[in-house]
């Protein structure tokens, strides 16, 4: 039985609000990240030079990993691991 001096439901609480926002602001750096990867993608396919197109393609696999990455930190696909680190 919980004591009423117990906060560990809070501490636990403001845990895993942190632990949210951090993964929040690793998304948006890699969101951030990805875009700057397309922009590139997207001079290299257009500029003079043997291997551009293949440094293109490169810029392009980065940025589709980077896209996994966000997708895998989605606060829904991550709300299953959130509900069981609460009990």
């Amino acid at each position: 039985m919980a004591r009423t001096d117990d906060t560990s439901a809070a501490v636990s609480g403001n845990a895993e609000q942190l632990l949210k926002a951090l993964i929040e602001a690793q998304r948006v750096k890699l969101l951030q990240a990805h875009a700057v990867m397309i922009c590139l993608r997207e001079v290299l396919l257009y500029a003079d030079g043997e291997d551009a197109v293949i440094h293109a393609e490169v810029a392009n696999a980065a940025a589709f990993l980077t896209t996994d990455a966000v997708e895998a930190l989605d606060s829904v696909r991550l709300q299953p691991l959130f509900s069981a680190l609460a009990r």
